[in-house]
């Protein structure tokens, strides 16, 4: 982990008026949940349900909260003034996921530095920038599942896997030019260059500490995606599992957007739709896409109930 140092303090500015970015999120919400009544029904929506046994869907579950474990595992193994505390930890972790499947716009994300506060006294330039490195591998990562998809269907499938190969070395350059990037920023003024300080700052200390931050990384994202594929298999026949891979990273791909509904409504399920549309009817991918969003969205209130359950930690 890297030692304490001032950072520079974006300055954001909205382009949208200060009520509509707050009410259009919720609109939205509204406009999905009636728009899917009209057009298809929630009662035939969620009718494939029945067919799925309650060990199937506890199976989906546990490897669901599989992948979080390994998230709270990446920031155990981060910050190591913290491993006596694994339970706080875990936490942290669930409550933060919770949150940040529940507000709209990544607003959850301020969850995290907020409980690294209040559960461990850490201060926030810290907790930040951690986190920032955590979100630059994840996007890393699960862009990664979406290139070479990408690319087979282009006049560039000859040359995919070096591509691929050449994106993969992204995180590790970054990591071992740490010194020259953070100088090329320094002192530059913008919200990419803050934001990349930022970033650059919660690079762990140690060849190690990257390694385990990236492996573990990719271990998410594997228990996640492929349980997602699963479960988003169970509700469309005559679909390849590159497409299903393909679908599930569409519909997290969308997290990134600035304006979403709460939960991700709308914009989660266009994702994975986007994805499917070519090889379904419309009717089939969007019931298939609010399914699988509902088995996200359950799955975060389990792990966040877990969390609440668990013991608050004592003060520090």
């Amino acid at each position: 982990m890297t030692d304490t140092k001032q950072l520079p303090v974006p300055t954001t500015s909205s382009k949208l008026p200060s009520w509509l970015s707050k009410t259009l999120p919720w609109l939205i919400l509204i406009l999905f949940v009636v728009g899917v009544e009209y057009w298809l029904g929630w009662k035939t929506i969620l009718k494939p349900w029945e067919a799925l046994s309650w060990q199937q869907l506890l199976i989906a579950v546990v490897w669901l909260l599989v992948s979080y474990g390994l998230r709270t595992w990446r920031v155990y193994d981060y910050f190591p003034s913290l491993r006596a505390h694994p339970l706080a930890i875990l936490r942290l972790t669930l409550i933060h996921n919770l949150l940040n499947n529940l507000l709209p716009a990544r607003t959850g994300e301020l969850s995290f530095p907020m409980l690294m506060k209040r559960y461990f006294d850490l201060n926030y330039a810290q907790s930040v920038s951690a986190l920032l490195w955590f979100r630059f591998l994840d996007l890393h990562c699960i862009l990664t599942f979406a290139i070479y998809p990408l690319l087979v269907v282009t006049p560039l499938r000859r040359i995919a896997i070096p591509i691929l190969l050449l994106w993969m070395l992204i995180p590790p350059a970054i990591y071992l030019m740490r010194n020259k990037v953070e100088q090329h920023f320094a002192g530059k003024d913008g919200r990419f260059s803050e934001l990349a300080q930022k970033t650059l700052f919660g690079l762990p200390n140690t060849t190690l500490g990257f390694l385990k931050s990236w492996g573990l990384t990719w271990l998410n994202w594997i228990v996640k995606l492929v349980t997602l594929a699963w479960v988003l298999e169970q509700f469309v026949d005559g679909v390849s599992w590159n497409v299903l891979i393909t679908a599930v990273v569409a519909g997290e791909l969308t997290s990134v957007l600035p304006i979403h509904a709460p939960a991700g409504i709308g914009t989660y399920e266009a994702g994975i739709i986007a994805a499917l549309l070519p090889f379904l009817k419309p009717a089939v991918a969007t019931s298939a896409a609010i399914n699988v969003h509902l088995f996200v969205l359950g799955s975060a209130l389990i792990g966040g109930l877990i969390g609440w359950l668990l013991p608050k930690p004592k003060a520090l």
